[in-house]
């Protein structure tokens, strides 16, 4: 259906989920240069010249829409403009080249799936180097911690040894004082 009524259009189903065929498609267009406008899920390209299909000035209309199978299918009608859109019988030229175009077209979806496919591994891979590069950094200040506490932990025995042996000299020196002050009366 363009513009309400039913019109004449090449139809293909690829086994790529409409969001990725639709991108796809929108990809390939750009790179030949056709500027989009779309509308009510149909997008148009009015008034260019597509080498693939026709030499000639034409608009051209796609749509895709979700299929079976987590799949999509591709409509794509061309108008010499003012709504005189191309039949098989007359224009077969221009109908085969859609079709041919079409049919090459599957190779980008596959290929924009498979970059895709690369893109989230990618992705997911470098997820994993950071939180791995996160767990080397906090092992390392772990272990500087932990040099830093054993280290402390060492120093805090010897000056408990330090401190014990003088108390003890102390206590002695409490006692041999005690011992002092109790001989003062005896004199």
């Amino acid at each position: 259906m363009i513009d309400n009524e039913n019109r004449n259009a090449v139809v293909i189903g690829i086994d790529q989920p409409q969001n990725i065929t639709l991108d796809a498609l929108q990809l390939r267009m750009a790179r030949s240069g056709l500027k989009e406008k779309s509308r009510n899920g149909m997008t148009k390209y009015k008034g260019v010249t597509f080498s693939e299909i026709s030499a000639d000035k034409l608009d051209i209309y796609t749509k895709v829409e979700k299929g079976p199978n987590n799949s999509s299918v591709v409509y794509m009608a061309v108008s010499r403009g003012y709504n005189n859109f191309t039949s098989t019988a007359v224009d077969s030229a221009i109908t085969q080249n859609v079709k041919t175009f079409l049919q090459s077209f599957v190779k980008d979806a596959n290929y924009h799936s498979a970059d895709i496919g690369i893109g989230n591994q990618i992705d997911d891979m470098n997820k994993e180097q950071k939180a791995y590069q996160r767990l080397l950094d906090e092992q390392r200040d772990l272990q500087k911690k932990r040099s830093t506490i054993e280290t402390r932990l060492a120093e805090i025995q010897n000056e408990l040894i330090t401190k014990s042996d003088l108390i003890n000299k102390k206590k002695t020196g409490v006692e041999d004082a005690k011992v002092k002050r109790s001989t003062i009366g005896d004199q």
